[in-house]
């Protein structure tokens, strides 16, 4: 009877046939597009993927229908404050909560709960990355299936696909959510068409964004582990030590606004908290906006540089 390792292990016969006709032959590009389409058909059509979606969705309705009770209160306030009054009384909500008074102007004319929304996909997405990712290299790895694309791809080329892969799962559910939200928001009036399309556009571009920096965190955790189940434990609690270094900064920033009255910069330990970087891509002046771009995409090589690399190493 033949040995588990032995039916795992490609036959000769097919390896021969790869180096000369299959996947080796293509070029690392084409290797990548390949293996990131197989992960998003497999997360699209599996039974964990189907109902992570089902709930997100749910949970998208249910944020929106919040978020659209929030706005509505916040006009119900207003009364019969003037459209410049009620800007102005957003404008001075918005410097309060984020120190800035030029993205405070900006973000006034952003419909209430779209931003709110933004928010919620933007600080629930490790969640929802986490759940989705944590396994998509310890899997391969628990149960050998590495062996079978080891020679027949580079194993940088494959690790990068996967995780390109993952993006690209939580872009496709960001983008239903988005839609959603936004189909429920201009239903209740409060969005036209046209702010629809370039908010809404910008909102998920800065959520896929974000995202995408932490499906390459948890691609880099998950190529750590052989057991699925490590890989989701440690996946979370790095997402949550990052939070934690993140919230203390904020705390330590909030006292010290208390005490002068002074809205100081995040602290650089807080630029190493992917979420902390939404208000810098929202902002109306184009510099802070490519530096959050630059820093994000930066971290994004950085974390699948180092993961492509401890995964070239490890033993299959």
């Amino acid at each position: 009877m033949p040995s588990h390792a032995t039916l795992l292990a490609p036959r000769a016969r097919d390896v021969e046939h790869d180096c000369v006709y299959g996947v080796r032959a293509l070029s690392p590009v084409a290797e990548i597009r390949l293996l990131a389409a197989r992960e998003l058909r497999r997360s699209v059509r599996s039974a964990k993927g189907i109902i992570i979606g089902i709930i997100t969705l749910l949970g998208a309705f249910i944020t929106s229908i919040i978020a659209v009770r929030i706005e509505n209160s916040f006009r119900e306030a207003a009364g019969a404050m003037s459209n410049d009054a009620f800007l102005e009384a957003k404008k001075a909500a918005a410097e309060r909560m984020y120190g800035d008074a030029s993205f405070a102007a900006y973000s006034a004319s952003v419909p209430t709960s779209l931003h709110i929304f933004l928010n919620a996909t933007v600080w629930l997405g490790p969640l929802l990355i986490a759940l989705l990712g944590f396994d998509v290299m310890s899997s391969d790895l628990q149960h050998r299936s590495i062996r079978f694309w080891a020679i027949r791809t580079r194993r940088w080329s494959y690790f990068t696909g996967k995780t390109l892969g993952l993006w690209a799962t939580v872009s496709l559910i960001t983008l239903a959510l988005n839609v959603i939200a936004g189909t429920v928001v201009a239903v209740k009036g409060y969005v036209t068409i046209g702010q629809l399309f370039t908010w809404g556009l910008r909102f998920w571009l800065v959520a896929v964004l974000i995202a995408g920096t932490w499906a390459t965190i948890a691609a880099l955790v998950s190529s750590l582990f052989r057991t699925p189940m490590l890989s989701l434990l440690t996946t979370f609690v790095t997402f949550f030590a990052m939070w934690l270094v993140s919230l203390i900064g904020i705390i330590i920033r909030a006292s010290d606004m208390v005490q002068t009255g002074v809205a100081k910069d995040m602290n650089w330990y807080e630029y190493l908290y992917p979420n902390s970087y939404d208000t810098m891509l929202l902002s109306p002046e184009a510099g802070r906006v490519l530096m959050a771009l630059g820093i994000l995409l930066g971290f994004i090589l950085l974390a699948n540089a180092a993961g492509a690399a401890l995964f070239q190493r490890r033993d299959i």
